[in-house]
């Protein structure tokens, strides 16, 4: 059994098939039209390897995530070859201005079929306004965008913790909205079954917040949103989170003028309602 490749009326044999097992064949730097088969019983699988493609794979994390201004980001890149041998190349990075990044000098060598986790350094300069910025990747023709949100450091105590806490409903007594900022790792809130169901707190004073920090239970949203309000009454969305996978998330933002802060659920992740273990908030550093 032997593979042929066509170009146009012309043929080429590339090799024979092994009677058993796989069996790799190189097919040349030119293009081609087609790949034919000949001869023996038949053939289980047949793979092509396109030359026109990226030789190697590149796999971030997320396409986005959130870094300190003044602070550093570390994240891993995982690379792959597509390629029956080896991928090879330099990790590369292009960053806008007052965003850097650090990565291996060195050219990489990815072996098919073993990735190789590469870890990376995005670095925020100090002064740098917040906001969104895009960092490129690339490796051995793939290519990732990385979406980088700078935001101010928070610091300080726990604000949510003295605050007044409350919820469009509670599921039962046995978990009031109380339960999601007393301090207590063993008590949680939990709502009625509704996708817009929320949880609020009323902070002491007006402050800057910065971020959100929610423990979630088994029962928790796919998509939600965090809600900042200076009266109660009116509210503005300070971040929007979608494709929760729940636990433990850290929700960044910048919002002067902050006394309410609500988590709006907008869909369930499961059969049941949302329940918090706990809420925290912490104001931008000064």
């Amino acid at each position: 059994m032997e593979v042929r490749k066509k170009k146009k009326k012309t043929e080429k044999r590339l090799g024979e098939l092994s009677a058993t097992g796989a069996t790799e064949l190189p097919g040349g730097d030119d293009p081609v039209d087609a790949v034919r088969v000949t001869g023996g019983s038949g053939v289980r699988h047949l793979v092509p390897w396109f030359a026109d493609t990226a030789t190697g794979s590149l796999e971030l994390p997320g396409e986005r995530a959130d870094a300190d201004i003044g602070g550093t980001l570390r994240v891993t890149a995982t690379l792959g070859s597509l390629r029956p041998a080896a991928a090879r190349g330099r990790l590369t990075a292009q960053a806008p201005k007052g965003v850097g990044v650090r990565v291996p000098k060195e050219a990489l060598t990815v072996p098919r079929g073993t990735p190789v986790r590469v870890p990376v350094e995005v670095t925020v300069a100090p002064g740098t306004p917040a906001g969104p910025y895009e960092v490129r990747f690339g490796f051995a023709g793939a290519t990732r965008v990385l979406t980088v949100h700078a935001v101010p450091r928070t610091g300080g105590p726990d604000l949510a913790r003295t605050g007044r806490a409350s919820s469009s409903a509670d599921e039962t007594p046995d978990f009031p909205a109380s339960a999601a900022n007393d301090g207590d790792p063993g008590t949680r809130w939990s709502s009625p079954v509704e996708d817009d169901a929320w949880w609020q707190v009323e902070l002491a004073r007006p402050v800057r917040l910065g971020k959100v920090a929610l423990h979630w239970q088994e029962a928790y949203p796919s998509a939600y949103r965090v809600e900042v309000s200076a009266d109660g009454r009116t509210w503005r969305t300070a971040a929007t989170v979608q494709g929760s996978r729940g636990g433990r998330e850290t929700v960044r933002m910048d919002e002067p003028g902050v006394r309410h802060v609500r988590v709006q659920g907008e869909e369930r992740a499961t059969r049941y309602g949302y329940s918090l273990w706990s809420v925290e908030a912490y104001a931008v550093a000064d």
